[in-house]
């Protein structure tokens, strides 16, 4: 127990140097990285606090460049928040150095543990905290909204090319109010597998890392 309680104190350190931000109640920085496949902790509230959080600072942050319409926020935002820039920071923070987990689908979790952390960062230290957490660490450049769409580009690759193509559903993982499922794309031979809380997602996910990886369509 003596040895859990500091492997979890340095793991916490880290943690706050990674984010340069010092807890002052390490409760918060314990169930951000404690991820409920180790064991129960109250990860998955604070990644649900972390994901209203980031929207809303990202929204505020992208506010000020003046587009005329709703629907260009929302593609502006979705461009800001979405697995592919979520990914970006956990590098960016180390994350797979502290996160305690269990399982195989580590990009799934450190995903939901960006949004922990914010979580846990705003309800430690409240909005100005979690904002400039946010505004210092997030990506300035982002990928295009066609490129959000990669089931669609995808679609159109294969009329060009006339190969074939199909989605599968491998399996679905998790309790019924936090599925995880895992999606096959075939595309002629070549497979490629996309994980996650949807269907839909999961075969967006397949996509963009089949584009990416036997097309010249997704920037590398």
């Amino acid at each position: 127990m003596e040895d859990l309680f500091k492997s979890l104190s340095k793991k916490i350190q880290l943690l706050e140097k990674n984010i340069n931000y010092n807890f002052k109640n390490d409760l918060y920085a314990q169930n951000a990285i404690i991820h409920p496949s180790y064991k129960k902790s109250k990860f998955e509230l604070l990644e649900f606090m972390g994901d209203r959080v980031l929207n809303l600072a990202i929204s505020q942050i992208i506010w000020d460049e003046q587009y005329k319409s709703e629907r260009e926020y929302a593609e502006k935002l979705a461009t800001k928040v979405n697995k592919y820039t979520l990914l970006e920071i956990a590098k960016i923070w180390n994350i797979k150095d502290y996160i305690i987990y269990i399982g195989e689908h580590i990009d799934s979790i450190l995903v939901d543990a960006c949004e922990s952390i914010i979580g846990a960062v705003f309800l430690d230290g409240g909005w100005d905290s979690a904002y400039k957490l946010i505004k210092e660490n997030w990506p300035k450049q982002s990928m295009s909204f066609a490129e959000l769409d990669p089931k669609s580009i995808l679609q159109q690759w294969i009329h060009q090319t006339s190969k074939q193509h199909k989605y599968t559903l491998i399996k679905q993982d998790g309790p019924p109010h936090n599925p995880q499922y895992t999606v096959e794309l075939q595309v002629n031979q070549q497979k490629i597998i996309g994980v996650s809380r949807s269907i839909r997602l999961a075969e967006k996910s397949a996509a963009f890392d089949f584009l990416k990886k036997y097309t010249n369509l997704i920037k590398k």
